[in-house]
């Protein structure tokens, strides 16, 4: 298997794939754990980025995840309260995808060291974000982890954000929607993305530092649009709507 160096992005998808599969084969283990009782696995979205547990004549829909390296481009350029909506972002939209309507939040941001002033931007994006959304946020953690918590060196707080949501299948709908039930003649709804999300970040800092250099976010940008979203590559990447 190639080395992750070898990967234009620094890391291998092939092998993160592999993992993938084996630790949800892992998980998949645990089900009859809960079989016939509340809580119990459902297979309809098996092998997706949310999963379905049944309470009674109730489905649940469960999906997890947190917004990746983009943390780092708010390190740099020192804003936080846009965070929030990544975070619920990468939760919600899998559970949209499958038929459910997100209802509520936990998280857990691991730190090095604690700066009140970043949590209280986090969590107000947070807050934002949620009520966008119409979730809620009901549990959470900070967690301080010391030298296992890394990041851009000039930062006030390195931290890693994730985030479970759970929410119930639409009323509508009697089983979760997947592919599985496609059929020539379906149409598919797509929503166009202008920019990066939580997404894509490790190939465009990786590009960014082979052009500009360890400092890229500080370079100037020129593009049509830099009045309105800033003269430097990090605003342009972190502002872009």
């Amino acid at each position: 298997m190639s080395t992750a160096s070898s990967k234009p992005a620094g890391y291998d998808i092939d092998l993160g794939n592999a993992c993938s599969r084996n630790a949800y084969a892992w998980a998949k283990k645990t089900f009859p754990n809960r079989a016939g009782q509340p809580g119990e696995p459902a297979q309809d979205l098996d092998g997706g980025f949310s999963n379905e547990i049944c309470f009674g004549q109730e489905r649940l829909g469960i999906s997890s995840d947190g917004i990746g390296t983009k943390i780092e481009v708010a390190e740099r350029v020192g804003r936080f309260d846009t965070l929030g909506y990544d975070l619920i972002a990468m939760v919600a939209d899998d559970l949209i995808a499958g038929g459910f309507v997100p209802s509520n939040l936990s998280n857990i941001i691991d730190v090095n060291t604690l700066d009140y002033d970043v949590i209280d931007e986090l969590m107000r994006g947070l807050h934002d974000a949620a009520n966008f959304s119409r979730i809620a946020v009901t549990g959470g953690e900070i967690a301080e982890l010391g030298n296992r918590i890394g990041g851009w060196p000039g930062a006030r707080m390195n931290f890693n954000w994730c985030s479970t949501a759970v929410g119930a299948l639409h009323p509508s709908l009697k089983s979760p929607l997947s592919g599985a039930t496609a059929q020539a003649g379906h149409a598919v709804v797509s929503l166009r993305s202008p920019s990066f999300r939580s997404n894509g970040f490790s190939l465009a800092r990786r590009t960014l530092q082979g052009l500009y250099g360890d400092n890229w976010h500080t370079a100037p940008y020129t593009g049509s649009d830099a009045a309105e979203l800033g003269n430097t590559w990090g605003k342009y990447y972190w502002l872009r709507p």
